[in-house]
């Protein structure tokens, strides 16, 4: 089978996990992840953590604004650079923590991001490599946590994810014909665990551990072909692509946090955090067309996100934070496609948590997100052409939201 044919679902797979990790944490720049253990965002950082937090709502609202400007420096196709993209994508999220009894706690955490996805246009030179593509996915996680001491807290928890994506490719045509078109929908299901712990050395200081395990996802639908002449359809028949099923495999890699809050004085607190993504074994594991299989390599190496944030307590009910964090490139410049053109990522953020006079707490995080110059040099095939270039001002400013109901 073509491998070309399903290599945008392939890049949509993967923006699912780098879109997941936008499920914020209490803290600005990513800081605070995995020992803050205040909020009840911990049931999705680390549920071993809300054994130390009351019964409580939060409700989240983020939106991701991104500014995004691809350069063609050299392409077979004349047609030049993609239209500029600015896109506003709201992220809702849902987390409840309830406990049970003295030593047990459950808690929920559900997230919802929508709208992600790239669109270059239809009149650019690499439109027969990407034209358009969205992601949209549903995750959700129980846990329950058991306190052992005043000390120690362990948790285990189920992840489900719901996974719905759309990719749009141009069709060269040889002929008077012009482009065609190939739409491919897909969607499916995928589950795995959690396991994680909390421990305090002292009031003050504290530790947490989160492993997330690998989640397949196999998503399967039928491509639409729109104003394909008869050789790109023969073509597609003989390889088993024309009105059967494209079924996809990939996977979510396992993860590994580790995470440490220290309480400094009355007045200001740290956190320290580093995330491990077991890259090298993310993506596509298997395309299946017809009666043919093929399994694909990953062209993604392991990774890896650290961050470290301040807290300023102002009074006793206003704190302010900072925050910085970094993602290592998770792919070489050579590997580097235009479906998903992952580099290396700067986060910085400033918020600000409010106590309000109900005793409810609201909290704001303002977060600039530079994600580099992504070198692409990509072909695919004679027919699809080649691109080389690099993006320009490509960021992302995101405004979080979140209100905690103290139940």
């Amino acid at each position: 089978m073509n491998k070309s044919c399903a290599t945008s679902i392939y890049c949509i797979a993967l923006g699912l996990l780098s879109f997941a990790t936008n499920v914020q944490a209490k803290r600005p720049g990513f800081t605070g992840l995995t020992a803050l253990a205040d909020s009840p965002d911990a049931a999705f950082w680390n549920p071993a953590s809300i054994t130390r937090v009351p019964e409580s709502l939060q409700l989240q609202l983020a939106i991701a604004v991104t500014n995004s400007e691809f350069e063609v420096d050299e392409a077979t196709l004349p047609e030049g650079d993609p239209h500029k993209e600015y896109d506003k994508n709201p992220i809702p999220g849902v987390y409840y923590v309830k406990p049970l009894n003295d030593e047990w706690v459950y808690g929920l955490s559900i997230s919802v991001p929508s709208g992600f996805g790239s669109d270059y246009g239809d009149g650019w030179s690499g439109r027969y490599l990407s034209r358009e593509s969205s992601l949209v996915f549903l995750a959700l996680n129980n846990s329950l946590a058991y306190r052992l001491n005043e000390d120690l807290s362990v948790a285990a928890g189920i992840q489900v994810m719901y996974v719905s994506s759309e990719s749009i490719t141009a069709i060269n045509n040889v002929g008077p014909r012009g482009d065609g078109r190939m739409t491919l929908d897909e969607d499916g299901f995928g589950a795995g665990f959690t396991l994680s712990s909390l421990y305090a050395f002292s009031p003050e200081t504290r530790v947490g551990i989160t492993y997330r395990s690998e989640i397949e996802i196999d998503l399967d639908g039928t491509p639409e072909i729109r104003n394909a002449d008869n050789a790109y359809l023969i073509a597609l028949n003989n390889l088993g692509l024309l009105g059967g099923d494209i079924d996809v495999d990939f996977k979510i890699p396992q993860q590994v946090q580790l995470g440490l809050f220290h309480q400094i004085n009355d007045r200001y607190s740290m956190t320290a955090d580093i995330w491990f993504i077991d890259m090298s074994e993310f993506g596509l594991s298997s395309v299946s067309a017809g009666p043919d299989t093929v399994s694909v390599d990953s062209t993604f190496k392991d990774t890896y996100l650290t961050s470290i944030g301040l807290g300023y307590r102002w009074d006793n009910k206003t704190q302010i934070s900072f925050g910085v964090g970094y993602l290592k490139s998770p792919v070489d410049d050579d590997d580097r496609t235009l479906y998903l053109p992952l580099d290396e990522i700067w986060i910085y953020g400033i918020g600000v948590e409010r106590e309000l006079d109900n005793g409810d707490i609201l909290t704001v995080n303002l977060e600039y997100i530079d994600i580099g110059d992504a070198p692409v040099d990509q072909e695919n095939s004679s027919l699809s052409g080649r691109v080389e270039g690099e993006f320009k001002d490509n960021y992302a400013m995101l405004l979080d939201f979140n209100y905690r109901f103290n139940l």
